[in-house]
């Protein structure tokens, strides 16, 4: 199957998060028949691309981003019969599927590994990166250098039964390394990669892509900053990476006319992101954005950075993917958005996402007003590494169980992944009333699902839909230039822009904050009236509280 690169510009994607999406079989975990049978919601709202979350065999200890098979599907969620079936309805409505492709590492559970680990003259010894400890004065070995791993901790794990032995892990210890110097694991992932896109598979959205390739096993500077594991700065963004992406891109994306969407976490630059696009990936998520944080212990962004971020990328990357939320972002409504304006606010977001360059990217729940848990989780009932690791090292460093349980929370990722309210009903439409979820069902479900969305003109899925609508029949919000300078505004709270192409012209006004805000004398002037979309009734004399404001010009 050919497929044309446009469609990923001119549509959004929508991520699901397959166990939390719909349960089909009535075992409390979502699945692909359950996937399958919301394909009619998913083509009403306006998807036509959906990005699935890892469907591969796994062990499940970082819930599917450790693979032990690329090739079959984790019985959690079905079989290869189902993600067939699934395609063919898909492919039936014009949607695409995109696929996550885990690369950096594998699970420990997978034959390659588990080869490299019996024989060290095993062909798969090299696909993965062993070093040997530094002996130390009390007669044992220290790790190789001194790298930490992103989820905490050292990056190092020593080998069963070789004294001294030891592999690396940037994520938990679960999931080792591939030594991407090894050509034969660069054929590997070019082979699992036509595998799916033989079977239809419209691309891949690629797990912390821009950490690959480990340029030299130095020890890494102390203290890179907040969220920055020391060592960083051997993996991230190296040249090496760049020539992988060229590669991969060259050889089975293009001919296919597929895509490759990258996750480029850590602290990259405005320069890496250049880079990433020159014929390496079609977008790229960056961090930066959802990092603006007003300080440290605060979970609540800070509309300044906020704005200065969006435009210095906006301004310097020709595509981006713009997010607000995923499976390891919470919701909106903890970060951008709080009080009785809140519901204005996450469709204010969503008309920034529609409306800036790039493709918009929409995870589960989002088009209803999905809100997080509303009050955390007990510890006992995290079932993400990330929570438990962060409460642990917090622990570890002697602050007070509360405080390690708040910081813990702001960086866990257990509330984006609560299963799905399609009703209020019992069992929230995402399994059967007596079913017990996977995990504890968000009681906020009863306001804010689908179903009752849909029956209410005014809810924030009807404003989705004519987003979806809006930029479908308005080709300037997808190939129009965008411009922040021509009405700049000095309000630090305020984001304003406009989008051009040879048939239109469109102004976007958006109030960030939660605060009523003055009109410029510049836009005054245009005496603009009637909105070609809004989120309030009419304009008024000033901007609401998180108001959103198109105007064709």
């Amino acid at each position: 199957m050919i497929h044309t690169k446009d469609f990923l510009k001119e549509h959004a994607v929508y991520q699901i998060y397959p166990i939390s999406f719909k349960d089909s079989n009535q075992d409390g975990k979502g699945d692909l028949k359950g996937i399958t049978s919301k394909l009619d919601y998913l083509h009403d709202i306006g998807i036509r691309i959906i990005w699935l979350s890892p469907i591969y065999c796994s062990p499940m200890a970082d819930f599917g981003y450790d693979i032990s098979d690329y090739r079959n599907i984790n019985p959690i969620f079905g079989t290869m019969d189902d993600f067939d079936e699934l395609m063919k309805e898909a492919t039936k409505r014009d949607i695409k599927i995109i696929m996550d492709l885990v690369v950096n590492h594998t699970s420990d559970q997978h034959e390659w590994f588990k080869s490299a680990l019996k024989d060290k003259n095993s062909p798969y010894r090299d696909y993965y990166i062993f070093k040997q400890g530094k002996k130390n004065s009390k007669g044992g070995f220290d790790y190789p250098n001194n790298w930490e791993s992103n989820f905490t901790g050292p990056a190092w794990e020593e080998v069963p039964n070789e004294e001294g032995m030891f592999y690396l892990h940037i994520f938990t210890k679960q999931q080792p390394d591939l030594n991407w110097h090894n050509p034969q694991v660069l054929k590997e992932v070019e082979d699992i990669i036509s595998f799916w896109m033989d079977k239809g598979v419209y691309g891949f959205r690629c797990d912390v892509i821009s950490e690959i390739y480990k340029e030299s096993f130095e020890d890494g500077k102390p203290h890179p900053g907040i969220g920055v594991p020391v060592g960083m700065e051997h993996y991230l963004a190296t040249q090496g990476n760049h020539d992988i992406l060229k590669k991969i891109s060259k050889d089975v994306i293009e001919p296919k006319g597929g895509v490759l969407i990258g996750e480029c976490g850590g602290p990259i630059t405005i320069e890496d992101g250049k880079k990433f696009m020159d014929k390496e990936l079609d977008t790229f998520f960056q961090f930066e954005t959802c990092n603006a944080y007003k300080g440290l212990f605060s979970t609540m962004v800070s509309p300044k950075k906020f704005k200065k971020i969006i435009t210095r990328w906006q301004e310097n990357i020709p595509w981006l993917g713009n997010y607000l939320e995923n499976h390891d972002q919470r919701r909106v409504f903890t970060h951008h958005v709080k009080g009785k304006d809140e519901l204005y606010g996450a469709k204010m977001l969503l008309t920034m996402q529609y409306t800036l360059k790039g493709t918009p990217f929409i995870y589960m729940g989002q088009e209803f007003a999905t809100h997080n848990y509303p009050e955390p989780l007990p510890l006992e009932e995290c079932q993400d590494i990330v929570t438990n690791n962060v409460y642990k090292m917090a622990r570890g460093l002697h602050l007070p169980k509360r405080l390690a349980l708040k910081i813990a929370h702001k960086y866990g990722r257990d509330d984006e992944r609560a299963p799905l309210a399609f009703s209020s009903e019992e069992g929230f439409g995402f399994s059967s009333p007596e079913v017990k979820p996977w995990q504890r069902y968000n009681p906020l479900g009863k306001i804010y699902n689908a179903k009752d969305a849909l029956n209410d003109p005014d809810s924030v899925l009807c404003y989705f839909k004519k987003l979806n609508e809006l930029r479908q029949s308005h080709k300037v919000f997808t190939y129009g230039d965008i411009n922040f300078q021509e009405y700049d505004t000095k309000q630090k709270d305020v984001l304003i822009y406009t989008r051009k192409d040879q048939d239109m012209k469109v102004l976007v006004i958006l109030n960030l904050s939660s605060k009523k805000r003055k009109f410029t004398k510049e836009i005054k002037q245009l005496k603009l009236s009637c909105p070609i979309i809004s989120n309030y009734e009419g304009v008024a004399d000033q901007l609401r509280p998180y108001e959103a404001l198109v105007f064709q010009l």
